[in-house]
């Protein structure tokens, strides 16, 4: 539906966005995801129209609708947007804010803001000022605002930002699913890894202006092709690795690894998750606890190395660590980066 071809967009000698070609397909969920300051809400605002690229062109349905100039000004494309701020109308009732941008006889209109209220939970408060409801019922209704004209496209920049953690997590699925069951796609801009890994189909990872990775939530989180994205999605423990002797040598130990992998490998990265933890007597252990972070549903371990290097190790709460145990701790799942941060294909997992 939406496809950028080598976008970018400068101001001054800043340059905001460079070569972002990406698309969009009917009822996909897309997220940007990246650091303040990369980009990612200049290019939702290159989709929508508001600025104007500095080179590259953006279309909709094949057709070009932004490039040297806006084509297809933003209030014709028929896409819907929703800010941090929420941008409520202070001066309309929450059934006249949703009903702002409805089109149809005043009969349909009304049947579609009694339709989008009762999608989003709120009917009950139709007649209520916005300054009347809380952020999590504003932050509702922005979205029955944005779906009301039936977009072809939902564009959202940072929308659970102003929220606590809890409602976050809330509002987030209940979007999600009501977005979903109207069928528009969405995109979703976010610094927060959290929030595009269980929002989106597919994400585009951005840094300093560029496109780094894309590709699934579990594709980037599996498989980051810089050391910069696996600590940026994730955490991450990254230790140092040298090629001797035909293996590689690892704080861990020797491991097995193909040569053409193993002689450039600088860096080994290992998730939490993927260490696995044994109580072994001090003589066959090369690790001791030095922390544990109990936090319910997981335990967070913190290891230090015989080589001086300290990792973080997350489990299962059950078997509880102390302080001071002597472990053997080893990866079951690992990757591996050469001097430049980059992914060396065809290590085994």
């Amino acid at each position: 539906m939406i496809e950028c071809r080598n976008l970018g967009k400068s101001y001054g000698t800043v340059q905001a966005v460079s070569d972002i070609s990406l698309s969009l397909d009917e009822h996909e969920f897309l997220s940007i995801l990246g650091p303040s300051g990369c980009g990612k809400s200049t290019l939702l605002r290159l989709i929508a129209g508001l600025e104007v690229p500095s080179q590259g062109q953006v279309f909709l349905h094949g057709q070009e609708i932004s490039g040297r100039k806006i084509i297809l000004p933003p209030e014709r494309r028929k896409f819907g947007m929703i800010f941090q701020d929420f941008a409520l109308f202070p001066h309309l009732s929450v059934k006249d804010n949703v009903g702002y941008g409805a089109a149809g006889s005043k009969t349909e209109k009304q049947q579609r803001v009694n339709e989008l209220l009762e999608l989003v939970s709120l009917p009950h408060l139709a007649t209520t000022m916005p300054h009347q409801i809380s952020g999590g019922e504003q932050q509702r209704i922005a979205v029955a605002r944005a779906l009301a004209p039936r977009p072809r496209l939902i564009l959202m920049d940072e929308p659970f930002s102003n929220l606590d953690y809890q409602l976050r997590q809330q509002l987030r699925r209940d979007i999600r699913e009501i977005l979903k069951h109207e069928g528009v796609a969405t995109v979703l801009v976010t610094h927060d890894q959290v929030e595009a890994i269980t929002f989106s189909d597919r994400m585009l990872l951005m840094q300093k202006g560029k496109v780094v990775q894309e590709g699934t939530p579990a594709e980037i989180y599996q498989n980051p092709q810089t050391i910069w994205a696996s600590s940026f999605v994730g955490e991450a423990n990254h230790l140092p690795v040298e090629w001797q002797n035909d293996s590689l040598k690892t704080p861990l130990g020797e491991l097995n690894v193909p040569f053409e992998i193993g002689r450039n490998a600088r860096i080994m990265m290992v998730r939490p998750e993927d260490f696995k933890l044994e109580s072994v007597p001090a003589d066959q252990a090369n690790g001791i606890v030095k922390s544990v972070d109990f936090s319910g549903s997981v335990q967070n371990v913190g290891v230090l190395l015989k080589s001086g290097a300290s990792v973080q190790v997350s489990g299962s709460p059950h078997l509880l660590w102390n302080q001071e145990d002597s472990v053997k701790i080893t990866a079951e799942r690992y990757l591996c980066f050469n001097s430049s941060g980059n992914r060396l294909n065809g290590i085994p997992e």
